[in-house]
């Protein structure tokens, strides 16, 4: 039977794409640790080098969704390529996410990761990013493995291209601290040119075009590009949707607010406010965005959400997602994967833009 997961109608129904995801998260997981020794398996060490590895093997062992990998071996898969000869970039993959999320958690000041304290909150800003650090290092490891599975011109293309969509996705992440930094509010262009950087580069762009060179499908590089923009948007948008009104996402709720994340929820009530001559309103929002999380409590929290919600952010944003899913799919027809492939993808879709409401 098919995982399911529950639509934004509130029906269940059956999900073709968590189905891959199940069938094939073992094996991503299994191909991580034939790189790193899981924490019940560390060798005995000096100088309480153990300590430094289990903190290098908490996140990996925590375990994310898997999305990522996931939609690199559908690319695979899609292509008309074998699954298994991409298994390899597809624990990549995965662990890349780990080592930016040790040191975007550091960046943000961020308490909870997966439902538990973060590395930095554990252990500290400093052994955190160190071993944020080494998963970086293992990442590069994983890949040249590629040289026995793919030969080197193939291990070569795939290293290139992960260094391409990294750089881009370390550029927005500048843009997304830098503003937090000199208390700067966006609007929607600059938001959007961030999320494109980040999250339609990194989470959706990136995974698709290295399935598709794993499987020689070039034609689909540049069409993957428009179909990732969208969905990209699509992803964060509905990320940033859940950090304030979802409680399932083992992060705490509010959290983007504490932080100082610029999302679309924000420039849309800042836009809101403006136009509606708010300007005392506008003040109060300008400040909480200018404190930093110290200064910041539950109530600020909920009064930057209730103005959300007050000014119809919530609903015109959960639009917007809609918007750019529907966007997506009309861009995946122009990708040159196979039937089945796609309608995958198209769950894919509905899964992104409907998890955890």
């Amino acid at each position: 039977m098919l995982p399911t997961y529950e639509t934004v109608d509130g029906v269940t129904r059956e999900s073709r794409f968590l189905g891959f995801l199940a069938d094939h998260r073992k094996s991503v997981e299994d191909e991580i640790f034939k790189f790193i020794p899981r924490s019940d398996a560390l060798p005995d060490m000096k100088y309480d080098l153990e300590d430094h590895w289990k903190m290098v093997v908490d996140y990996p062992e925590r375990g994310g969704k898997y999305v990522r990998p996931a939609l690199l071996l559908l690319s695979t898969h899609a292509s008309g390529g074998e699954v298994q000869r991409a298994m390899t970039s597809a624990a990549a993959m995965e662990i890349s996410e780990d080592w930016l999320l040790v040191h975007d958690d550091f960046q943000d000041h961020s308490e909870q990761r997966r439902g538990k304290p973060t590395l930095s909150v554990l252990h500290g800003d400093e052994l955190a990013v160190n071993a944020g650090d080494h998963l970086h290092l293992l990442m590069w490891k994983i890949l040249l493995e590629n040289r026995s599975i793919l030969g080197g011109d193939k291990c070569f293309e795939i290293a290139e291209e992960m260094q391409r969509f990294l750089q881009t996705t370390c550029e927005g992440q500048f843009l997304e601290l830098s503003w937090t930094k000199s208390s700067r509010i966006v609007g929607k262009e600059e938001y959007f040119e961030m999320v494109d950087r980040k999250t339609g580069s990194y989470t959706i762009i990136g995974p698709l075009r290295l399935g598709a060179i794993v499987a020689s499908n070039y034609n689909a590089l540049e069409p993957l590009v428009e179909f990732g923009l969208a969905l990209g948007r699509a992803f964060q948008i509905h990320d940033d949707w859940l950090n304030v009104f979802s409680t399932k996402t083992g992060k705490e709720l509010g959290g983007d607010i504490l932080e100082g994340k610029r999302t679309l929820l924000l420039a849309r009530l800042v836009e809101q406010l403006e136009h509606q001559n708010q300007d005392e309103r506008l003040q109060f929002v300008r400040n909480v965005f200018r404190m930093s999380r110290i200064e910041k409590d539950a109530a600020v929290v909920s009064s930057i959400i209730d103005l959300y919600e007050e000014f119809g952010c919530r609903d015109w944003v959960r639009q917007q997602t809609v918007r750019y899913a529907d966007l997506a799919r009309l861009n995946l027809e122009k990708v040159p994967y196979s039937d089945e492939g796609k309608e995958i993808l198209m769950d894919a879709i509905d899964y992104i833009v409907n998890r955890e409401l």
